[in-house]
């Protein structure tokens, strides 16, 4: 008996009540069909190659425990935050959680569009959410770059929020916006990453 297995596997999170899912481009390019988990369909609504994102809708009717709230305010620099993802895939059922800090503003090239994170990810957490200490997404981290030049292992880039809203905006998709009222428990953080933070499958 085999049993498929995607060709690769990213993580994405719910932005609307309605289940949009942003996830990153490279997670859906190349793909003769695209699922959430190993099941559920999902069509590709648009991709923008040039921020490295896309958005996913279900093909059946999905109500998320969980959607996005986009803060469009970032932290101070070395302010703590946490990105959620399938770091090793669909090997474990629930999205692991990873804690960093917000490094600078700007990518290395000076890129507003994106901020530089200190936080040890893998591959598979690509397109996930990148928390502030409130639980509101201050970005979608993004998939390394290829390149000759290998940087830390503890250096990423995520697309800033304000980007992402606007972005999604152009798709006719309203994510809350704002900053939350305090900072949450980790533990309450863990609830919320499971709650809004997906699988996503590429099949060929």
């Amino acid at each position: 008996l085999v049993i498929r297995r995607p060709d690769r596997s990213s993580s994405g999170f719910y932005v609307d009540s309605a289940g949009g899912i942003v996830t990153t481009a490279r997670a859906v390019n190349q793909c003769s069909r695209v699922t959430l988990g190993e099941d559920l369909p999902l069509s590709v609504a648009a991709v923008d190659d040039g921020l490295g994102v896309a958005l996913l809708r279900p093909t059946e009717a999905l109500a998320p425990l969980a959607f996005a709230r986009l803060a469009l305010v970032e932290p101070r620099l070395q302010s703590e935050i946490a990105v959620a993802g399938y770091s090793f895939g669909g090997v474990l059922t629930a999205p692991s959680v990873t804690y960093g800090t917000f490094s600078d503003v700007k990518g290395l090239d000076g890129d507003k569009r994106v901020q530089r994170l200190d936080v040890m990810s893998e591959a598979g957490d690509a397109g996930g959410p990148v928390f502030d200490a409130s639980g509101a997404v201050m970005g979608v981290l993004l998939d390394a770059k290829d390149s000759a030049r290998q940087l830390p292992k503890d250096v990423a880039f995520a697309l800033d929020a304000s980007v992402l809203s606007e972005f999604l905006a152009n798709q006719g998709v309203a994510t809350p916006t704002g900053a939350l009222d305090e900072a949450i428990a980790p533990e309450d953080l863990t609830v919320l990453a499971a709650d809004m933070t997906v699988l996503v499958s590429c099949w060929n």
